[in-house]
């Protein structure tokens, strides 16, 4: 795809998100969230699944039969990626 092309659709894409609610957002980003550190902690082994993650992101609650190991890699996946250096 050309690059003009990319960044005019990414221009648009930036214009569409003003006009959605921002619960939508939120909730779209909270999704995004979780699902994207569980299939990233699952790509490495992790066993917690959907829920699970969820559980221990969103609800702070830690889930019984799991390594504590499995529990601190979820959510510090979740702090790495919010992460943002100091400048």
């Amino acid at each position: 795809m050309n690059y003009d092309i990319l960044c005019r659709k990414k221009e648009r894409l930036e214009e569409m998100w003003k006009h959605f609610p921002k619960e939508a957002l939120e909730s779209f980003e909270q999704s995004f969230e979780v699902e994207y550190a569980h299939n990233s902690t699952a790509i490495e082994g992790n066993t917690l699944s959907l829920i699970q993650t969820k559980a221990v992101l969103e609800d702070g609650i830690s889930v019984g039969g799991k390594e504590l190991r499995e529990i601190y890699e979820v959510i510090n996946h979740k702090k790495a990626r919010l992460w943002k250096p100091m400048l």
